[in-house]
């Protein structure tokens, strides 16, 4: 038995000895198991409520001529279905489960779509058939309130946690210089989710680097107590001995380890990892809408674009005579602009200024009080009726429901230079709402910083897509749109 080896049974004393000196070998529950016990439990009960609800109105207000074992299976589908569409919607994540507005709509979409799946099925398969008979309606109602009730007791004792600091992840940086330091500056700032346990480096207790709290034994000792929740290593990937070093160190203890990029200098963060070939990956952009994601928007698209217009129609009638009436001009105004993969549209508006025969090309953006801006098209703009029309280019295919918003060629031209990446916000059609526009950056930029802010939320919705988040986007819409802020 060698007393000189990093792993053997000297230095593993040592390291207990010094996990015993910090009086905490038994540390409390962390805030990640706890917040991974909360899923499991709210998975677990979700899937009971539903079961247990739907049998016991079987038994009580069953029809007499209903078939047991198929009202079981029924009922069993819904509960499953429901959970795992809970799942896909990521309605278990604790950001998610402590934002009660997120969460209604999930569990309502959710229970309603397994509930409506399960209930076609029935009547298909016998055409009188009707899932628990009589007492359909009783289970839906308060099978919903049930699972909306236990939203809101999980988001108060997240709220709890929160408060208590229970939920902080605590993080130990290893590593030294100018990139460790940075790296701590930034867990840091973000102290309502991390606690920067400290930073250490793989060196003796005597020659520490500046700016660190301990060594490697300490770091262990402190991970072996239950004390640190992650490792993260902030070491020179030039250097895979020192990580691979580093990585054995801590590979029997219970902790999780994690390698920072160091791409600091990077301005497009990794989106995933992957191996390829045998090759390790970092992706830093991702094709947008790959798979049956692009026929689901189109879809998407589609079908709300259609029945809005059959919606507004009357509207549409009542806006045009309006223009009419308050100037001369066309009742449309059509303007090429730049969408899908930088391509040219045509896109369609309600006209809300004075009809100009010779438009300048370098057209500035519409402005507080601005003299253009006709008595109706005032109105227009700051209710986005004008923006009626653009349903038929969403029709055309040319725009989506939600996307970013399609910018003048003068705007596109000016910030292309400015801002790296700008071009970017292209790699999805451009839609007649947007992430940045419900977000508070509807209008006009009067600075690059501005712009670069609204790329930045379209940047993330590109990167982010899904049906629930364009759903958000719809319903986000409207408080915006009765605000009028940032619309003239």
């Amino acid at each position: 038995m060698s007393t000189y080896s990093d792993h053997g049974p000297l230095r593993d004393r040592r390291n207990l000895g010094l996990a015993r000196s910090l009086g905490k070998l038994h540390a409390p529950l962390s805030g990640v198991d706890l917040q991974l016990r909360l899923q499991g439990v709210m998975r677990l009960v979700d899937w009971l409520s539903i079961a247990v609800t739907g049998l016991a109105f079987d038994q009580l207000l069953g029809s007499p001529d209903r078939s047991p074992l198929a009202e079981a299976l029924g009922i069993v589908l819904v509960a499953t279905i429901t959970v795992n569409c809970l799942e896909a919607a990521r309605a278990y994540s604790s950001r998610s489960m402590s934002r009660l507005g997120a969460q209604l709509g999930k569990v309502t979409m959710a229970w309603t779509s397994a509930f409506a799946c399960v209930a076609a099925i029935a009547y298909l398969t016998d055409g009188s058939a009707r899932l628990l008979g009589n007492a359909t309606d009783l289970w839906f109602g308060a099978n919903g309130i049930l699972l909306l009730t236990s939203r809101l007791v999980a988001s108060l004792l997240l709220a709890r946690w929160q408060k208590e600091g229970r939920l902080v992840r605590n993080i130990a940086v290893l590593g030294t210089g100018p990139a460790a330091l940075a790296l701590a500056e930034k867990l840091r700032a973000g102290k309502e989710e991390v606690n920067l346990v400290g930073v250490f480096a793989d060196a003796g207790a005597a020659n520490l680097p500046a700016g660190t709290d301990g060594n490697l034994d300490l770091l262990a000792a402190r991970a072996s107590s239950g004390l640190v929740d992650e490792i993260m290593l902030a070491m020179p990937w030039s250097s895979p001995v020192d990580l691979n070093r580093a990585i054995t160190r801590f590979s029997n203890i219970q902790v999780e380890i994690s390698i920072h990029p160091a791409l600091n200098e990077l301005e497009y963060p990794p989106q995933g990892f992957a191996i390829t070939a045998g090759v390790a990956r970092l992706t830093v952009q991702q094709r947008p809408l790959s798979g049956w994601d692009a026929p689901v928007k189109r879809a998407e698209d589609i079908v709300v674009a259609t029945i809005a217009l059959a919606i507004v129609a009357p509207l549409f009638v009542l806006i045009a005579v309006a223009i009419k009436i308050d100037s001369r001009g066309p009742i449309i105004f059509r303007q090429e602009r730049h969408g899908f993969n930088n391509n040219r549209i045509l896109m369609f508006k309600f006209r809300s200024m004075l009809h100009d025969l010779h438009p300048d090309s370098n057209i500035p953006q519409a402005r507080r009080n601005d003299p253009r801006v006709t008595r109706v098209g005032a109105f227009l703009r700051r209710t986005s009726l004008d923006e009626l029309p653009q349903l038929l280019n969403v029709l055309r295919g040319d725009m989506s429901l939600v996307g970013p918003r399609p910018h003048a060629d003068a705007h596109n031209e000016k910030y292309a230079r400015l801002i790296d990446g700008y071009l970017g916000r292209h790699r999805m059609k451009p839609g007649i709402t947007g992430w940045a526009q419900v977000n508070g950056l509807r209008g006009e930029t009067e600075t690059t910083e501005q712009m670069r802010r609204r790329l930045e939320h379209d940047l993330f919705y590109i990167a982010n897509w899904s049906l629930l988040l364009d759903i958000k986007v719809i319903l986000m819409t409207f408080p915006v749109v009765l605000r009028g802020t940032n619309a003239y």
